[in-house]
Formats: C-alpha cells, structure tokens, sequence
C-alpha cells in the first residue's frame, strides 16, 4: 500500500489541530491511534502545533465572534477562556491557511534549537497535546517549556498547569520547577508556581517529588506545599484537584489571597485585598462562568466582603 503523501499529512494534522480544542475522550484515543499509525504524524503535529502558537499575533485577526446566525465557526484549538470567559473563534478556512503557513515557518524554529516556550496571559487558557498522548492544560498567567525532542520533559517557570500524563516506566515524565523536580510515576496531577512558593496536588496515580535533600511519594488526593525548606504535606479530595480546568474553583479553609490569585489567573482580574482580610479564609464553590459582572456579585455574596470595581480590577474589603 502506498504511504499518503506529504500534503495529506499535513492536513490531517492542521484537522486534529482544530479538532481537539473540544474533543471527547474517544476523540483523544482516536488522535493517539493516528500519531502511533505513521512516525511522520508526531513531526507533521508538533510543527503544526509550535508555528500556530509563533503565529498567534497573526491569527488573532482571524478569530470574532460569529456575526450572523448562518456562519458555522470553528473554535480555534488552545484558546480556552478569553478575559471576559468567551470563546474567541477562528475561521475555518483562515484557520488552515494560517496552518500551512506555518508549516513553512516551523522549517526555520526548528534549526533555532529543540526548546520551546508556551505562555499565556492571565484570563487566557490553553491545553497542549504532547506526541506521547500525554496533555497539559496551562491556567492563564502561565510560562511553560517544553522540548521538541523529548516529550517527557518540561520545565514550569511561573503559573499554573495540570499534566494529564501517559505513563512509561521506562521513560518517566520529569517537570522541574526551579531547583525542585516532580517525576510522574502514573498519574494526573496539578502544579502551581508563585511568589508563596510550589504547590503539587495528585488527582490520579502518583508523583515523587524530589528537591535536592527531600525524595516524598505523592499518591492521589495527597498535596504538598513546598516554600524555601518548608515541606508541608495535606490532603485534598481528588475531585477538587485542577477544578479550574472545568470552570470552577473550589476551596476548603484556603486563604483569600490564594482564591484572589486563582480569579486573576483563571479570568485576568487584578483584585486588591484590603489588610483586614489578608489572614481571612474561604470554603466554597466559586463558578467562573458569565461576564466579570456576574462574577463580581457571585464572589461577593459567596465570601461576605465587599466587592468593588477599579480601573484596573477589583478591590475587596469588609
């Protein structure tokens, strides 16, 4: 039988590319099938993958909101949730030509060497499918990086990201997150970097986090926050874990100043606490649907606090 040609690959590639921006579970396995079919799949997607997010720029004047209710659009792949929690879209025949395009520039990304990196801005998400099945998921206010060459590596500068991880025994996935490191033995787990230091917390499987001095199994539901030489371990109801992924944020006895820096990085709101609630918990449900409004109202009624517009966010106080 004859292999397909170039062109077709790379328009099946451009077609997955589009296709797993909502894709099912079935739909995953399906693109896993197609990588595995062909050792020139994994090449033909990464370059698709890493010239589209060179161009962004480019295709952000592609994206609109659909004008009239007889335009069918296609949701641009990676886009997630814009700053006012609206899906941004692309067409479907820009979307391609974008692609090709970008075929021709990954030639020349690919010869300035084998790291990448993947960002987003606060309010922005993005999910990332590696050539090894494995997916990433990026929060907004997010810097990831990632190798052409070696799926099994990443390295999380700042943010907030769940790694859905494809297990291999023999090549175990390995984040590092400054001089600590997070090796996957299994499992779906969700990592966030800040200026309060790591926080690791397994949804499935395990992870073994390793700082140098420290080795710790993390099996799921376990958590660990981990600042300077301060290792605290905890608990936490897997189904909790990356909620931010499905909309929603949920907490038991957090502080606020966690849940204010949740709300910026999921929707791009810069909130100020004022002192009196820089020691005030919070235990709840927080949907991140609807416009900033309706998320105004909804915090302020959830956490018993005044919530007041900015110019530049919002400000919150007794």
């Amino acid at each position: 039988m004859a292999r397909p040609a170039e062109h077709d690959i790379q328009s099946q590639a451009i077609a997955w590319h589009l296709r797993l921006a909502d894709a099912s579970e079935e739909e995953w396995n399906e693109f896993t099938h197609w990588l595995e079919a062909d050792e020139r799949h994994n090449d033909a997607y990464e370059a698709i993958c890493d010239a589209d997010h060179a161009l962004e720029p480019a295709i952000g004047l592609a994206r609109q909101e659909p004008a009239e209710a007889g335009e069918i659009p296609v949701a641009a792949v990676a886009t997630g949730r814009g700053t006012a929690g609206r899906r941004r879209w692309m067409w479907p025949a820009m979307a391609a030509s974008f692609a090709l395009v970008a075929v021709g520039s990954w030639a020349v990304m690919g010869r300035m060497g084998q790291e990448y990196t993947v960002s987003t801005a606060p309010g922005e998400s993005r999910t990332l499918a590696l050539s090894d099945g494995s997916r990433i998921a990026l929060n907004g206010g997010t810097e990831l990086v990632l190798s052409k060459s070696d799926p099994r590596v990443a390295e999380l500068k700042s943010g907030e990201a769940q790694f859905s991880i494809r297990h291999d025994a023999g090549s175990p996935f390995a984040l590092t997150v400054g001089a600590q490191r997070i090796v996957d033995v299994g499992t779906v787990f969700n990592v966030r970097s800040s200026g309060r230091g790591l926080q690791v917390e397994v949804a499935e499987g395990a992870v073994r986090f390793e700082d140098g001095v420290t080795r710790l199994r993390l099996n799921a539901g376990d958590t660990l926050d981990a600042s300077g030489d301060r290792l605290v371990e905890g608990t936490r109801a897997p189904a909790d874990i990356g909620s931010w992924t499905r909309g929603k944020l949920v907490y038991r006895e957090a502080p606020l100043v966690e849940v204010a820096g949740d709300i910026t990085r999921a929707r791009g709101i810069a909130i100020e606490l004022g002192p009196e609630l820089s020691h005030a918990s919070f235990t709840g449900v927080i949907q991140l649907d609807g416009d900033n409004a309706s998320l105004r109202r909804r915090v302020e009624l959830l956490i018993g606090a005044k919530v007041t517009e900015t110019a530049d966010g919002w400000s919150i106080t007794r």
